[in-house]
């Protein structure tokens, strides 16, 4: 039930790659909500990309990815770069442009819930991953936990000013868009990758997205993106999020994915919530409710759950 890599007795390297993962993620959304004060975010998306690219480019070249790359065969590439587009051109644009409309409250914890249903069903259903009671008690903890994680943390957030709330049909249809976007930028990694490993996946998937975004902040903005750089106070700060969350966050994600399949990676991925309670409490002085409490504790039992199992 875990690992199609791995063998009894041995530790569950893409359940602990997943758990990886989400720590890093969690660690960037804490950074970008420092940064965000101060910045756009197309400007700390497009760097975080631009930061991340050379890292996974040398990490390609010093490798047996080339050759993965170059015996792999085109489909597979498509699909690699279909499942950036997926992901950052369409699921993240979608939910950055939703916020305003949607409201935060409503937007981000269904949205997390809704592309942790979809990729579990579609791991399941799609590629014909196994599926156990264990992977169903635990799924539906993670999401219940992370529902009440999220929704806790946002309730004390005011929503920007920006258009008009829509109503719960058009709204349910943007958090289906971008959960469905996730959902199916997962299930190309894990069913078209065709023996790419997660390096050369990262290698082709961070310089597409970086590229596709940096591309639609300079067309939306007109080139004023370029006019509200980051100063160099915050530059370490910056670096940490390029590095950390997303070349090593994104290199973690694949590995779990390839290796834990996409149920169980998405499952474990959608934690993140509940490693930026601890970290929001550090460094930017938020105290946790009753409703994180739960929670938590909620995610922690789904997690043992399925990591237990795997």
């Amino acid at each position: 039930m875990g690992s199609t890599s791995e063998t009894d007795g041995e530790a569950p390297l893409g359940e602990i790659a997943a758990l990886v993962s989400a720590l890093c993620w969690a660690g960037t959304s804490v950074a970008l909500a420092r940064l965000g004060t101060k910045y756009g975010g197309a400007v700390l998306s497009g760097l975080r990309f631009l930061i991340a690219s050379p890292f996974a480019i040398v990490l390609f070249f010093a490798t047996d990815a080339v050759n993965q790359v170059r015996h792999a065969p085109w489909i597979a590439i498509g699909a690699v770069l279909l499942s950036g587009v997926f992901n950052y051109l369409v699921g993240d644009t979608a939910y950055v442009r939703a916020l305003p409309r949607v409201g935060l409250q409503r937007m981000s914890p269904t949205a997390t819930a809704l592309w942790v249903a979809l990729s579990t069903l579609g791991g399941v259903i799609i590629l014909h991953e196994p599926a156990g009671l264990d992977l169903l008690v635990g799924g539906a903890s993670v999401i219940v936990g992370t529902f009440l994680v999220v929704s806790g943390q946002v309730r004390r957030l005011h929503d920007p000013d920006g258009p008009q709330r829509i109503g719960a049909l058009p709204a349910l249809g943007l958090m289906l868009l971008v959960a469905g976007s996730w959902a199916t930028s997962t299930l190309l990694i894990a069913g078209g990758r065709d023996g790419l490993g997660p390096i050369a996946v990262n290698a082709i998937r961070i310089p597409a997205g970086g590229l596709m975004i940096a591309t639609m902040a300079l067309v939306t903005t007109r080139g004023q993106v370029l006019k509200r750089l980051p100063e160099p106070r915050d530059l370490p700060l910056v670096l940490a999020v390029g590095i950390l969350g997303t070349a090593l966050g994104s290199l973690a994600y694949v590995y779990a994915v390839a290796e834990a399949g996409a149920a169980r990676a998405v499952i474990l991925n959608s934690t993140s919530p509940l490693m930026v309670v601890p970290l929001s409490m550090v460094f930017l002085g938020e105290r946790p409710t009753m409703r994180v409490g739960v929670g938590t504790v909620f995610c922690l039992a789904g997690t043992l759950i399925v990591v237990a199992a795997g």
